[in-house]
């Protein structure tokens, strides 16, 4: 498991942020921000639920967005999800 995919995620919405406007890409930046968090952290990663927390919230804010804010969410929902697969538990 490998915590680039978290950085990668926050990357991703960063441009979709970018990309959107008001609240929408306030909530892609605070994700991206958590993200990047995560990912700089010595601990233990994210579990299951911090993580489909975050992906409920991005594809939430996506479904409003346009085609190109889409994109990105979707990109970003692929690397959580990719992440996820090495993740104990659930």
């Amino acid at each position: 498991m490998t915590r680039t995919l978290l950085v990668e995620a926050a990357e991703h919405l960063r441009r979709a942020a970018d990309a959107a406007d008001g609240e929408t890409a306030e909530r892609f930046d605070r994700v991206a921000d958590d993200l990047r968090a995560a990912a700089d952290e010595n601990e233990p990663g994210p579990d299951h639920g911090w993580l489909d927390k975050r992906t409920h919230i991005v594809r939430d804010a996506a479904g409003d967005a346009g085609e190109d804010v889409q994109g990105h969410a979707d990109a970003a929902v692929e690397c959580i999800n990719e992440y996820r697969e090495d993740v104990p538990g659930v």
